[in-house]
């Protein structure tokens, strides 16, 4: 379903057209429909749902952007030249100017305007499915919220916009004593909301979704809710989502860990654990789908492979510490985790590992470079990549899981879900070891599982960050030592700057603590 998005939003982009204060002034574009002119018929309720989902597959998006400015500023990643954004984000002195950083403001945003629209508009369109209307709703209001919550972290203080602007006053609204705890607020709400109007799945709903896949689940809702409260370091408030995701008994951990990053539609189809998810494909199409109005000649391709890819841009390669990190602890085989294999391109003849990209290994014996994300398995063209991005999974719910179980002080159930995700990757049983764990232990043993489950997947800084890490001299000096580009880390730029050309055109806007320095 998702992979026909783009041709559903090249027909319905209507998302920014207001009604001007002047009639004589308004000027027309015959290839966009005005509201009044859209939001007819079920089928149009459907498309504007499906539009939301369409900015996702772009440049501020998942396509590059979001993802590596996780990836870069944390410990896993170094930079290794290339566009100034990803060096400029990796050593944290990256200029409000920065275009790319005005796209991860500004895509989010227009994800933000097509869910408002959709949570207007649907409620008043005859002849919709009641059910259906619900759903739709429901997916709208997840996808508002999931989107505060990342402009959260990646900002701060990003400012509210919850209706549509209706006129020139409310093109400059203002985001002065706004707090991350406000955003943080809304996308709580926003996804509470969201939880019971979402179905387990799309198999047993009745209506023109039946069967689709892609779509947000009451799973992918539990999940989102409980993050955001673990992010606020309400262990408590958070466990029973997680809890309630573990136990419905949808998802499962996927037998493979590489088929995770594999771009083959049947083998991304079968993964029983995606929870929520950006879909791309390998389409031959000759549009790119870096932004602007969407058309029926864009591609879906992931940029993320020729942007960490040794054999294209090679922006990013992995830190020191990440390959020894994951070098650590052996299988009950005596081998490498598979978790390495499928993460880091090195030369590993012991585990079968002799080719990039498809060839023989073409680079020294103890070079390493990134593989997650990349057709290094594979080879082929990576402007055509189609491996899925993936936004929550089973295996980061079983993890967070774990951590609120610890902070509530059930050991033993933690140490089980940190367990059951290490056998996947057939590593010793320490559960016993992990239960008798004081909560100092513990954590910093889940620090390390979720590296080997997680990395290069943009969440090592956010969880430094939510952990305090950036504030204790002692850790922050551990980091500084895993990736030397932190050292120009101070306070004040713990988030990205909001972008130098909103707060050039709206009066009402005020920069966050990068801007202030």
């Amino acid at each position: 379903m998702i992979k026909n998005i783009i041709k559903i939003t090249a027909f319905v982009w209507a998302l920014f057209i207001v009604h001007a204060c002047n009639d004589k002034l308004e000027i027309l574009d015959p290839n966009r429909l005005l509201v009044e002119d859209f939001y007819q018929t079920q089928d149009q309720a459907i498309a504007a749902v499906d539009a939301i989902y369409n900015t996702m597959i772009i440049d501020g998006m998942y396509q590059r952007i979001t993802p590596t400015i996780g990836d870069g500023r944390g410990d896993e990643l170094t930079s290794l030249g290339g566009f100034p954004m990803w060096e400029q984000t990796a050593n944290f002195v990256i200029p409000p100017t920065e275009l790319f950083v005005q796209f991860a403001w500004d895509h989010h945003y227009i994800m933000i305007s097509r869910a408002n629209q959709v949570l207007e508009q649907v409620p008043d369109i005859p002849d919709v499915d009641e059910d259906l209307r619900q759903r739709l709703l429901g997916q709208a209001y997840f996808l508002r919220g999931f989107a505060y919550f990342t402009l959260a972290n990646i900002f701060d203080n990003p400012v509210l916009v919850l209706e549509t602007p209706e006129g020139q006053q409310d093109f400059y609204p203002s985001n002065e004593g706004v707090t991350q705890t406000d955003v943080y607020a809304q996308a709580k709400a926003d996804v509470s909301q969201s939880i019971n109007m979402l179905p387990l799945d799309y198999n047993s709903v009745n209506g023109p979704d039946n069967g689709q896949v892609g779509r947000v689940t009451r799973g992918a809702a539990n999940s989102l809710m409980g993050k955001i409260l673990l992010y606020e370091g309400d262990y408590s408030a958070a466990l029973p989502y997680f809890q309630a995701v573990v136990e419905s008994n949808v998802y499962e951990l996927a037998p493979n860990y590489a088929d995770l990053f594999s771009q083959d539609p049947i083998v991304e189809a079968s993964n029983p654990g995606k929870i929520f998810w950006v879909e791309f494909t390998q389409s031959q199409n000759p549009g790119d789908n870096w932004g602007g109005d969407p058309n029926a000649s864009w591609k879906q391709f992931s940029a993320l492979a020729p942007t960490y890819s040794r054999a294209d841009f090679s922006d990013y390669g992995p830190t020191e510490f990440l390959y020894n990190e994951m070098r650590e602890e052996r299988t009950i085989d005596d081998l490498l985790d598979e978790r390495f294999s499928a993460t880091i391109l090195s030369y590993e003849p012991e585990q079968g590992d002799t080719t990039a990209y498809g060839q023989p290994w073409p680079y020294g014996p103890d070079e390493y470079w990134i593989k997650k994300y990349t057709l290094a398995a594979t080879g082929g063209n990576p402007f055509t990549c189609g491996i899925n991005y993936h936004l929550i999974r089973f295996a980061d719910v079983l993890l967070m899981y774990a951590e609120c179980l610890a902070n509530t002080g059930n050991m033993p159930a933690a140490a089980a879900q940190v367990q059951r995700v290490r056998d996947r990757a057939n590593l010793p049983d320490r559960e016993a070891e992990f239960a008798a764990y004081s909560l100092d232990e513990f954590m910093e043993q889940l620090a390390h599982e979720r590296v080997m489950e997680l990395a290069v997947e943009g969440l090592r800084w956010y969880d430094a960050t939510r952990w305090g890490w950036l504030d204790d001299q002692a850790k922050l000096a551990e980091l500084r030592a895993n990736d030397p580009e932190i050292e120009n880390y101070v306070p004040a730029r713990k988030f990205m700057p909001i972008p130098q050309n909103e707060l050039d055109l709206n009066p009402n806007m005020v920069g966050n603590s990068v801007n202030n320095q």
